[in-house]
């Protein structure tokens, strides 16, 4: 995001001044942090990922905002269509390659027909995303077994209760509740010697054996350009959501060893690999 707007003339330090907020992994902080910026004298703000966006949708009406890292726009609250949304939001999405990471398990797993998920119910994007991926896992034969958490000291739990309804691999899209808790999950996948796909590429080194996902580091440069537009004077009622969804293939050799499972040629030449430690 700031290397696009450096390119755009917006340089940290010089000409622009940021200020920034976590939400420490819990989605109800979200919701504060978006009013106080609201009541701050921030000429935009920029909402990532998908509940820092629906937070903004109910909160902020004072100042412009541009999101990013957000799977579906429309499901987090901010519009009906593209054009037609909220009159101060605009942005880009990035929907997961749910069908092409569903091919992928094929290819790993030969004859799959029971695949494990968690997530939070709570949040418009991971309800987007099941919506979309219990279709395509019917499509292709595969029982897609579901556990709901509500916060991330459910994750290691449900991750093992999954593990006793016969499933012969995890997939976990972008989650935020799951994702903040995926050193257990990745444990749990571990310990049942079962293999871990993911939506979001940087978790793969933590203990997932491939992630078909997106290039957010793209998703953001795109979106560096939306946040350059309002900051430069256009309304963001005039600018429709954008989606771009660069797709990234990362694998990791380690746990492929440890799991037996030999990677595809097909698939490794699209692939990036995760370096192995010495």
């Amino acid at each position: 995001l700031f290397d696009g707007l450096k390119a755009l003339g917006f340089v940290e330090g010089r000409n622009l001044t940021v200020q920034k907020a976590h939400a420490n992994g819990e989605i109800p902080n979200t919701t504060a942090i978006m009013q106080n910026f609201d009541n701050s004298d921030v000429d935009l703000v920029v909402p990532m990922p998908t509940p820092c966006l629906t937070a903004a949708c109910s909160t902020v009406k004072h100042k412009p905002v541009v999101f990013t890292y957000v799977y579906d726009p429309v499901a987090a609250g901010a519009g009906k269509t593209p054009e037609d949304h909220l009159p101060n939001i605009t942005g880009v999405g990035s929907f997961p390659p749910v069908e092409d990471t569903i091919g992928v398990i094929q290819q790993l797993v030969p004859g799959a027909k029971t695949v494990g998920t968690l997530y939070n119910s709570s949040e418009a994007n991971s309800r987007k995303v099941m919506e979309v991926a219990r279709a395509l896992f019917t499509k292709h034969g595969i029982k897609l077994e579901e556990i709901s958490v509500t916060n991330t000291s459910e994750v290691f739990q449900a991750g093992q209760t999954l593990t006793s309804r016969n499933i012969q691999a995890f997939w976990i899209t972008g989650d935020n509740t799951a994702l903040q808790a995926f050193s257990g999950i990745a444990k749990v996948a571990e310990q049942s010697h079962l293999p871990l796909i993911m939506n979001d590429p940087e978790f793969t080194e933590q203990g997932a054996l491939v992630a078909v996902g997106i290039g957010w580091y793209q998703t953001r440069l795109a979106a560096s350009k939306r946040v350059a537009q309002v900051l430069l004077g256009q309304n963001p009622k005039d600018l429709p959501f954008e989606n771009v969804a660069v797709r990234e293939l990362v694998v990791n050799p380690k746990v492929a060893r440890q799991l037996g499972i030999r990677f595809p040629p097909s698939l490794l030449k699209d692939a990036r690999k995760v370096p192995e430690k010495k």
